[in-house]
């Protein structure tokens, strides 16, 4: 029976959990491929971290031992961060070797060389894991949907901004109050900012858009913004008046140029994924053929993006073993266009003036937002101490975020609207 070693680097979260997967299920590789899967060797800085819970592995604590060891053709890198990571899946990847990582942040930013570097080397760089945790998305774009122009994606791909956001909703409470009670259970980081400012969800569509529509996409320019502004007042109103807050990732062909964005959206309570709760993440994906779709699971964890690293790791035998072809579709890092201006998609949109309590300012907000070509919906009032500012509420119709943005900076220069007003917009199904 065919033997393939593999060497993990990184024995962390992902890294003990896809341990204790190959340890209940490797067994599994062997029944449904007929191949014996080896964990030849571990990298860990921590070699006790391993060897306390299994005194029989080999684990070294320089990584290169497992890059220049010529019987291992799979390297899974899971050390997190991005230097070290580089060099790691660099330097395999020179030798020749296959790769599987969980790294979006590493990718978002040097997956156009890496990527480009597998092709040359005519090896693979996995990396299901990296996106969705548990979710297997990737696969689902290339291969359940390979008929299929993809159209949209859009998706909650971060747990901690969406267990936030339900805390918010469900419980009147404050940001903060939220945010302490995420990292109280695990579900954030002490530094919460790549979660709650939208940047690991900017990381994870950035790769799902580039493989999904074969070009690759910087995550620097996708138009990202954060949930630290939404208030409780503010869902309030909009579950009033029939929305929920999430922060969604959306990438979209529009005139075959990429729009990709990330920003606090009210979704219709009738939305997918309006109901996606707590710390799961979801991804709604609609193309021409099979119409739309919706994925739902854990987004994050160990188990959970063990999971995905697992799924890798079978294809990635059956190319070496069975000799088959490998991905059908692949991210192409050479063809590049520019996004799609964001300036110009066209939101229903909900702002949200603060203002003085004095005649004019209903007259101020309406004659600007008419003079700007937007249609106004809705207007309500809220007043909680007619000594202090209240809260104006607008719906508007569609108009295009250009027009929003100029409206929004000449209301807030009117005399008794504050700066602090803003605009969320609004994602219909």
């Amino acid at each position: 029976m065919e033997r393939v070693k593999i060497g993990l680097i990184g024995f962390g979260t992902v890294g003990s959990g896809f341990y204790s997967l190959m340890e209940k299920n490797g067994i599994r590789f062997k029944e449904k491929l007929g191949v014996n899967i080896e964990l030849a060797k571990i990298a860990e800085i921590e070699p006790d971290k391993v060897l306390s819970a299994f005194p029989n592995q080999k684990v070294v604590q320089n990584f290169k031992e497992i890059i220049e060891d010529p019987d291992i053709p799979i390297v899974i890198e899971l050390v997190g961060g991005i230097d070290t990571a580089y060099e790691i899946i660099k330097s395999a990847l020179l030798k020749g070797k296959h790769v599987i990582t969980a790294n979006k942040a590493l990718l978002a930013l040097h997956g156009d060389e890496l990527f480009r570097l597998a092709r040359e080397k005519r090896v693979k760089l996995k990396f299901e894991a990296s996106v969705c945790g548990g979710i297997p998305i990737i696969k689902v774009v290339r291969e359940s949907l390979i008929g299929n122009r993809v159209e949209r994606i859009s998706g909650i791909m971060n747990g901690t901004a969406n267990y936030i956001l339900t805390r918010m909703t469900e419980e009147q409470m404050g940001f903060q109050e939220a945010l302490r009670e995420a990292q109280s259970r695990g579900f954030a980081e002490r530094d919460p900012s790549l979660d709650v400012e939208g940047g690991d969800s900017a990381h994870k569509i950035s790769l799902l858009a580039s493989f999904s529509f074969g070009q690759w996409i910087d995550y620097r320019k996708v138009l990202c913004e954060g949930i630290t502004t939404v208030t409780p007042e503010e869902i309030e109103f909009a579950s009033s008046s029939g929305f929920i807050f999430k922060l969604i990732a959306s990438a979209e062909l529009i005139n075959g140029r990429p729009a990709v964005t990330v920003f606090p959206a009210l979704l219709p309570k009738e939305h997918p994924l309006a109901s996606v709760r707590n710390e799961s993440n979801a991804v709604f994906i609609s193309s021409d053929f099979a119409g739309p779709s919706l994925y739902l699971g854990r987004g994050a964890g160990g188990n959970a993006t063990a999971s995905s690293v697992a799924s890798d790791l079978g294809d990635l035998v059956q190319r070496i073993v069975l000799k088959t072809k490998g991905d059908i579709a692949q991210i192409e890092t050479s063809n590049r266009s520019e996004l799609y201006p964001y300036q110009d998609i066209s939101y229903r949109y909900f702002f949200h003036f603060i203002t003085e309590n004095r005649p004019g300012i209903w007259a101020a907000v309406t004659g600007l937002l008419a003079e700007n070509g937007i249609n106004i919906e809705s207007v309500h009032q809220k007043w909680e101490d007619r000594s202090k500012p209240s809260n104006l509420y607008v719906l508007v119709d569609p108009a295009e975020e250009k027009k929003a943005k100029k409206a929004l900076n000449e209301i807030v220069s009117s005399q008794g609207i504050s700066e602090s007003s803003r605009f969320y917009r609004i994602i219909q199904p």
